[in-house]
């Protein structure tokens, strides 16, 4: 995710513009920052992870591009919120000592409200992934585990910074995407545009740069709006290409306990660093990502489920008909005793076959499947301790576990 650490040459009639935009935005979003303390409308939180377990032997399991994960022992993440008028701020920065960024501003952008008497809003800056429902949920006060689903950061063979010299070159990196070993050399062992993380269907853990319209009407909510970046490869720094990403999503609430949503996105993921290895006549520009995804939420009685499909398809200059894959998870919370929940987690990640050299069909990454359960104890409003189990598998080989312990604590 150290995007904002890249330095590389851009086209000053479009990238240029783009960089200037975000600029704009996140100075707009510290200036109302500072008027809004001003004021004495200002909002701040805090949320503290700590993590005791036994993760060291699968710790790459739920590493994130910065290198921390949610199994880390400790996480702190500062909420500043501040409102003038219709116009309001938020502001989020995160400590991960285990990361490559220990503190790192997380995202930042401005809401403004159009019409007084309707849910109608513009967002604009560094904001949050819009795509699906996960999002609202990663938090460690909001998710009844510690780890998140596999779409929302798990690396496959594929990445945005480097190609492949063939379609077996990259068949020959199954599974190493979420290992750090996805990256593609020519004979003599010069990677083929840059070193960086692999590519996930999309990144919560790495808010974009972006502009977004969202509210609700009666019974329907929606939101649609471009990023710089596309939801695979999201942009904190210099724009990668010259590609905006357009999203869409939209939600109906059957009834107050059932909501189901819709969600839809197109962008050009690769960086404009790989274009010296493309066929003749291509660029950056097309070659994309396609991700439509199905989402629910049903809370009735002691009862929460939630679950999200995600069908994604890349282009790639490997192969002509790009390459497919699926992801899902299926999500359940049951309230068995004041104070007590009982969770559980089903987690698949699935990858369409194609053929090698040899004419033999295989699946183009490996399959993961995953496990995770727990109990949690609301001591307090405040105070979360859960005790969680993760078991994963890849490529049906045998399951590997991860124990662990973890204490919430907002403020």
């Amino acid at each position: 995710m150290r995007h904002a650490l890249r330095i590389e040459p851009l086209h000053p009639s479009t990238a240029g513009r783009r960089i200037a935009l975000a600029a704009i935005a996140t100075l707009a979003v510290l200036a109302i920052a500072v008027n809004a303390l001003a004021e004495g409308s200002v909002q701040v939180r805090g949320l503290i992870d700590i993590v005791a377990g036994d993760d060291q032997e699968f710790r790459n399991y739920n590493t994130l591009n910065t290198n921390d994960t949610n199994f880390d022992g400790l996480r702190a993440r500062l909420f500043v919120e501040g409102n003038r008028g219709p116009t309001s701020v938020y502001l989020q920065f995160l400590v991960s000592p285990e990361s490559y960024n220990v503190y790192r501003f997380y995202g930042g952008y401005v809401m403004q409200r159009l019409l007084e008497d309707k849910n109608l809003y513009l967002e604009a800056g560094l904001i949050p992934v819009h795509d699906g429902i996960w999002a609202s949920h990663t938090y460690s006060n909001k998710n009844p585990l510690i780890g998140i689903p596999m779409s929302q950061y798990w690396k496959t063979s594929l990445t945005a910074f480097s190609v492949p010299t063939s379609l077996d070159q990259l068949l020959a990196k199954r599974g190493k995407g979420q290992f750090g070993g996805a990256n593609y050399t020519d004979s003599l062992g010069v990677v083929r545009g840059k070193y960086y993380s692999s590519s996930p269907l999309l990144y919560d853990n790495c808010w974009n740069y972006g502009l977004y319209a969202l509210g609700t009407l009666g019974r329907v909510e929606f939101a649609g709006g471009v990023t710089l970046g596309s939801a695979s490869a999201s942009v904190q720094g210099s724009d990668s290409n010259e590609n905006l990403a357009v999203h869409a999503k939209i939600g109906y609430a059957f009834t107050p306990g059932l909501r189901m949503w819709l969600s839809a996105t197109q962008g050009a993921y690769f960086d404009r660093i790989v274009k010296p290895y493309l066929p003749a006549g291509k660029t950056v520009n097309d070659y994309y990502q396609n991700l439509i995804g199905v989402s629910g939420q049903w809370d009735v009685w002691l009862f929460s489920i939630m679950g999200e499909y995600w069908w994604n398809h890349w282009d790639t200059p490997v192969r002509e008909n790009g390459l497919d894959n699926q992801a899902y998870y299926l999500q359940g919370v049951y309230s068995f005793i004041p104070g007590w929940d009982a969770a559980v987690r089903y987690d698949a990640m699935r990858f369409n076959k194609v053929p090698n050299s040899a004419g033999v069909d295989v699946t183009w990454d490996a399959p993961v499947d995953r496990w995770e359960t727990g109990i949690n104890y609301h001591v307090t409003r405040e105070l979360v301790i859960k005790g969680v189990t993760q078991f994963t598998r890849i490529d049906n080989t045998e399951w590997d576990m991860i124990p662990a312990v973890q204490a919430s604590f907002s403020f």
